[in-house]
Formats: structure tokens, sequence, C-alpha cells
């Protein structure tokens, strides 16, 4: 009769329901390290949380569970802890339990977090003898057969990609048994723990810059011979005042939560569960009561320091990105410039010698013979100026300046509507006053929006003699009206480098 009783308590403990191994909370969401101790130290702050719950009030010795725990991070949240204790109470049969959780942080990118987590604990089941009802309370056997304990480990693993989150969970990992007595001939009183999974996800859409959090979540967990047991909620939290949810636990019951934020530290929470399956009515509703918090600084102002650490650890990756991506543009210009500056030299000294360019005169010469300058007939020059007959034209510049305005897309003035680089046909006939050449059009191309960036017209044309490409910013009928605006930089309106460039 003893056995049979004893045996009876045993399997009513381990059968009773599925949450009755793992104590049954509806606030969770507010200690996950209780049931993942991957997700230990997430937050980075340090907390202190009490729960009380009181399940199927309608009925006579039902479960009845306190809990506290103790959470945080270390090392800039790359690691995690959590210390808990809980009492299960049920009837007759009660189970304590301590558990130490360590977890570690793994950013893989800017918004990705892997976590890892192991829990190891103690759990002591014990049985209240004097609420049990036999012929003889005195029969020394009962007494060896009321309290069992044994050691217990727990994994977790959780991934956070912005603000999503994926978790997993084993409790009871080892499935250890729980042994009453091993003095009966028929064999070991004694259960086992089960294992159980648990999955989580969540997605928290964030608001009002992070101070209200949208947060659909769903828990699934999951045993050996046990219907797995889904929760499927919603929940509102506006961090500087309250928060509001509701779950729906599949065959069991819907819970509605609610809390408020005391202070930037204390925060007190409530859930009420209505039973809704077959047995609601007789089972009756249930409550929960949380307490958390939180040590330290203020979680807006270590959360702010988070975020400034993050962005400036940003900012300073971003700046070392952009000065490398500098000094390789930097490098690859200084060859594009050596590269085309060679092919330049290598061209005008095949010019020099085909006779095809004529030998500037520095500061102009009256009349006289130009050695190395006579232009032939026809034939293009660069800087230099055109020759008749052998004689060098005066280097003074000719005529007056016109009165006319220029287009309206140049800041240099002073010149005629005719000699902007708009109005002039490309290649005709005249004395260009170039601000670059080169081998490529799209380089040249460039330039020229570069000029027009700096509000001077521009435009280029191909030379077929020697397929170079020259950028102009003006064009005129003389040489000496084009060798006074290359001398005098445009009147002091234009800030680099001109030449002369001959048409004929």
């Amino acid at each position: 009769m003893k056995k049979i009783l004893i045996l009876t308590i045993v399997l009513y403990t381990s059968v009773s329901s599925f949450a009755q191994q793992l104590p049954l909370y509806s606030n969770y969401f507010f200690t996950p390290y209780m049931y993942n101790p991957a997700l230990s130290g997430k937050s980075g702050d340090t907390e202190l949380s009490i729960v009380h719950r009181r399940q199927w009030t309608g009925i006579q010795g039902s479960p009845e569970t306190s809990a506290i725990g103790l959470n945080g991070g270390i090392d800039s949240e790359k690691w995690g802890y959590s210390l808990y204790a809980y009492n299960d109470q049920t009837d007759i049969v009660s189970r304590t339990a301590f558990y130490g959780n360590y977890a570690y942080h793994l950013r893989f990118s800017e918004t990705g977090t892997i976590s890892f987590g192991l829990g190891a604990g103690y759990l002591y089941n014990s049985i209240d003898q004097s609420a049990i009802r036999v012929k003889d309370p005195t029969d020394p056997l009962l007494y060896p057969t009321t309290d069992a304990g044994v050691l217990d480990i727990t994994a977790g693993i959780n991934l956070q990609i912005s603000d999503f989150q994926l978790g997993f969970s084993a409790p009871q990992l080892f499935a250890a048994p729980v042994v009453y007595s091993e003095n009966y001939a028929g064999g070991p009183v004694q259960y086992n723990l089960i294992r159980h999974y648990i999955v989580t996800t969540q997605y928290d859409f964030k608001f009002s810059g992070k101070k209200n959090v949208l947060s659909p979540f769903i828990m699934v967990k999951m045993a050996d011979n046990v219907t797995p047991q889904v929760d499927a909620g919603l929940l509102f939290n506006m961090t500087d005042f309250f928060f509001v949810g509701a779950t729906y636990r599949s065959d069991y019951a819907v819970t509605a939560n609610a809390g408020v934020h005391i202070t930037d530290h204390l925060m007190f929470g409530y859930a009420y569960d209505f039973s809704v399956n077959e047995f609601g009515y007789d089972l009756g509703n249930s409550h929960e009561f949380l307490m958390s918090y939180s040590f330290g600084g203020s979680k807006k102002t270590e959360k702010l320091e988070n975020e400034i650490k993050k962005m400036k650890e940003k900012q300073r990756k971003q700046t070392d990105d952009y000065e490398e991506m500098m000094d390789e543009k930097l490098e690859e210009f200084k060859d594009e410039v050596e590269l085309e500056q060679q092919k330049n030299n290598d061209q005008l000294k095949k010019d020099l010698e085909s006779g095809a360019v004529v030998v500037p005169v520095v500061g102009g010469t009256q009349g006289g013979n130009q050695q190395g300058g006579q232009q032939q007939g026809g034939q293009q020059g660069f800087e230099g100026g055109q020759t008749q007959g052998g004689q060098q034209q005066s280097g003074q510049q000719g005529g007056t300046q016109p009165s006319n305005y220029p287009p309206n897309n140049t800041s240099i003035q002073g010149y005629p509507a005719s000699s902007y680089a708009d109005n002039v046909a490309p290649g005709s006939n005249g004395y260009y006053v170039t601000a670059g050449v080169f081998s490529s059009e799209s380089n040249a191309q460039r330039q020229i929006a570069k000029l027009k960036r700096q509000n001077v017209s521009a435009n280029y044309f191909k030379d077929g003699s020697n397929n170079m490409f020259y950028v102009y910013v003006m064009k005129f009928n003389s040489y000496d009206q084009a060798k006074g605006a290359r001398s005098s930089n445009l009147n002091g309106q234009y800030n680099g480098k001109l030449w002369i460039k001959v048409v004929n």
C-alpha cells in the first residue's frame, strides 16, 4: 500500500501537466533567461526580478510558484550571466531549484549577434508527508522516500538580426532520474526529468526613437510523448510609462498582461490567465505578479551611452575606409596623370619633329624670324603664334574689349559673346584658349564637367592629326587676342593653366 501511494504521488508529479516539470510564467518575456540561458545579460542591464504565480485558483492544492532572479552583462554586453531560484508547490509535492547561467554574445555584423548559453543547477524534490493520509503514518519506511535531488543542465542559443530574434533551448538536457528510494524489492522508486525543447521568436517594431516597442512573439514548448504547447502573443511596451499585452496559450488559456514603469529602475507587472479548455470552469483563473529593479545608471542613459559608443566606432571605421579609398584614388590619379603627361610629351615631340607645332614666344616679339616656329599652311599648332612668311606676329593684344555680355552659364566677363565655348563650332578655324589636352574622350568630358561646376563655359573637339581631345574655354579670330586672354588668365577670372591651340 505504501509503495502504491508513493508511486501514485510520483506519477502525478510527472504527468499532471506539461508545465509542471518547468515552472509556468506568463510574463516570461521580462525574465527570458529562466527558459534560455543564452539570453542572460542580453540587454546589458543588471536587474533583480521577483515573480509570484498562483495557478488554477478554483481547486485546492493548485500550483503556486515563487521565483527570484538576478541578470546582468559583463564587458560591454559581450558576456552575460544570470542566477535564479524558484519554489514550485503543487499540493503535497514541492520542487526547489537553484540555477546559474552563463552566456557569450558574439557580434558577427553591424546588426547581427549570436548568443550561446549554458546553465547548471540543482533540483530538489520533496513530499509533504504530513499531508499524506495513510493507515499508519508512523511507519518508518515512509520517511526515506520523501526527498530527492538531482543535478540539471540547460543549454541554449539565440540569434538576433536587427530587431528580429530566434532562440532555442533544451532545459533538463540530460533527463536525469530523481530517485526517492532504492529500498524496495521491485526496484527503485523514481521518476525521470523530461528533456524539453523550447523555440522562441520575436520581432520588435520600434517607434518614437525606440521608446515605444510593439513585439509579436511565439513560444513553442515540446517534449517526448507530450502535446506541444504554443504561446502566441503581442506586447506593447511604452518604456517610459507602461506595457500591455495578450497571449494565447494553446488548449489552456488566454492571458492579459499589464504593467507600469514606476521609474527608470522600477517596474511592476501583472498577468491574468483565463482558462479556455474543457476544465476551465472547474480550474478557475490564474494570477501572476512581477517586480523588476534595475541597478546602476538609468536604462536610458546606459542605452544612450552604448548607442553613442557604437556610432563612434562606426564613424571611426567609415573614416578609416574613406581615407584608404582616397589614398587608392590618389595613387590611381597620379598614375593616370603621369601616363597622360607621357603621351602628351610623346605627341608633342612628334609634332615638333614634323613641324606641326609652332614653338611659343615668351613675352611676345615684334617682327624678326622665329626659329623652328614656321607654321605650315593648313597645319595646326599648339601654344604658339601663327607665322606668315617666317615672321612672328606681335605678342601685344590687339583691339579693344567688347562691351556685350557673356552667356548666362559662365562667370568669365569682358569678351565677345561669339568667343565663348558654347557659341563656338568645335574644331572650326581659329585660336582656341585651351584648358586641357587628353587622349581619352571621357577624360575630356570629365574636365568639362569640372569646369562647368566652377561656372566656366567649356567644350571640346578632336584633332584628327593626332587624335587628341582639346578642351577649350574661348576661341578668337586672332592670335593676339588669344595670347592676351591666356596671359591674363582671362583677365584674372580663371585659376588654372591655359594654352593656345591653332586650327587653320
